[in-house]
C-alpha cells in the first residue's frame, strides 16, 4: 500500500514513517509539504500512472501554499472516477469548527488528532484491512 504523509512538520513526518515502520513495513512513503505538492503528483498519476497514487492519505489542515480544506476542494474537483483513496484529516487543532467542516466532506474517511499514537495507527490499518 502506498500511503501519502501531508503535512508540513518534518517531525509529524518522521514520527508518523517510524510509526509505520514498526506497525506495516511493507508499505511505501510518500511524503509531501503541502496540499500543492500532493495534488500535483496526484494529477500528474491520473490517468496513465494509477498504480503510483497512494491509497491512504493523512492530510494535514494548517499548511502554507494549499491547506486541507484546499486540498480537499481540488481533489473533488478533479473527479477521478476510479481513485477514491482512504483520506484522514490528521490536525491538532481543537477548533471544534474544523470537526464540524470535516464531516461535510464524503471524501473523508476520519479525523484524527494529533500526535498520532502508535495505536490509532495500529488501529487505522486494522480498519483498513476489514
Amino acid at each position: 500500500m502506498k500511503i501519502a504523509i501531508i503535512d508540513d512538520d518534518p517531525i509529524f513526518q518522521f514520527l508518523v514513517r517510524k510509526a509505520i515502520v514498526k506497525i506495516a513495513p511493507a508499505h511505501e512513503l510518500l511524503r509531501f509539504d503541502d496540499g500543492q505538492q500532493a495534488f500535483d503528483y496526484i494529477k500528474s498519476c491520473l490517468p496513465l500512472n494509477q498504480a503510483a497514487l497512494p491509497e491512504l492519505i493523512l492530510l494535514d489542515i494548517n499548511m502554507p501554499w494549499m491547506n486541507g480544506w484546499q486540498f480537499l476542494d481540488s481533489y473533488r474537483a478533479l473527479k477521478a472516477v476510479n481513485y477514491h483513496p482512504h483520506i484522514y484529516l490528521v490536525s491538532s487543532s481543537s477548533d471544534p469548527a474544523d470537526l464540524l467542516k470535516s464531516q461535510t466532506y464524503p471524501e473523508l474517511k476520519g479525523y484524527l488528532k494529533k500526535p498520532l499514537s502508535i495505536q490509532q495507527m495500529s488501529d487505522l490499518f486494522t480498519a483498513l484491512r476489514d
